[in-house]
């Protein structure tokens, strides 16, 4: 909860500073002030510009709170580090105020888990480590206030807004043994996927290398919202007569936190 409203309160003060900045350019062509008669160099981000963007990052995330069946907490809880592609065009509404629309396919990355054998309420029939991928695509409705520094390099602060689509792909529980004698082995895991909101705050800084051209790099938290595997199953060993027999459930993620670092390229559209 700390993480969110950290994520609502950043988001609150961008759209703020936003709010202001559109203010003082509104009224700023109606003063003659020295600033005013200032030319800035053609750099392409006039009120009426559009641009499209590609990036590449790299995101490291937090350890995800992760749930069984509704009752066994998984200990050991680990998401691998993983590469992210995506692009967007985006729209110049004023000299420091742009915006975006964007997607991100974040490639799959390796989740773990562990359900004791020792659980404190109820034995699971399944103790062990879990092994899973994850993968995501992001779409962000973003929002982004430039610091005019007048020259080529430009700070920036930015919000998004969206949806992700989460997905799992199959997995199994490698180390499984069978301490209570229930004769289960080749327990796998199935994939599931589900669309959950997503939620970012970013800073970092654009370079222009030509007249249209810019260099982008910066940070994002990026909220990712909840996942899901699907159901786990185990084979009976031969002298059990059930050949299946369904597991504890599915694996739930929820509150999913990445740290990513991000560069790409942008290009003005007169």
């Amino acid at each position: 909860m700390t993480k969110i409203s950290a994520l609502v309160l950043g988001a609150a003060l961008v759209a703020g500073g936003v709010a202001s900045a559109s203010a003082a350019d509104l009224h700023g062509h109606q003063g003659g002030s020295i600033k005013d008669s200032y030319v800035a160099a053609p750099v392409a981000s006039g009120p009426s510009s559009w641009y499209v963007r590609a990036d590449v990052g790299h995101a490291r995330y937090d350890d995800p709170t992760m749930i069984e069946d509704g009752r066994f907490t998984l200990t050991n809880r680990s998401i691998e580090d993983n590469w992210a592609i995506g692009g967007g065009v985006g729209y110049y509404f004023s000299k420091s105020v742009r915006g975006d629309l964007t997607w991100d396919h974040r490639f799959k990355s390796d989740v773990k888990g562990t359900v004791p054998f020792t659980s404190p309420n109820q034995l699971t029939d399944f103790p062990g480590e879990r092994k899973f991928g994850l993968k995501s695509d992001v779409f962000l409705a973003n929002l982004y206030y430039d610091f005019d520094m007048r020259s080529r390099f430009t700070p920036y602060i930015g919000m998004g807004l969206g949806i992700t689509r989460n997905q799992t792909t199959g997995g199994s529980v490698p180390d499984f043994n069978d301490p209570c004698g229930c004769g289960f082995n080749n327990v796998s895991i199935a994939g599931a996927s589900q669309w959950s909101v997503a939620g970012a705050l970013m800073t970092g800084a654009s370079f222009n290398v030509r007249d249209r051209l810019h260099i982008d790099a910066g940070y994002r938290f990026l909220y990712l919202g909840d996942a899901h595997t699907g159901t786990m199953t185990g084979t009976k060993a031969a002298a059990f007569t059930a050949p299946q027999h369904p597991g504890a459930g599915d694996p739930v993620m929820s509150d999913i936190y990445a740290h990513e670092f991000r560069v790409g390229l942008r290009y003005d559209i007169k």
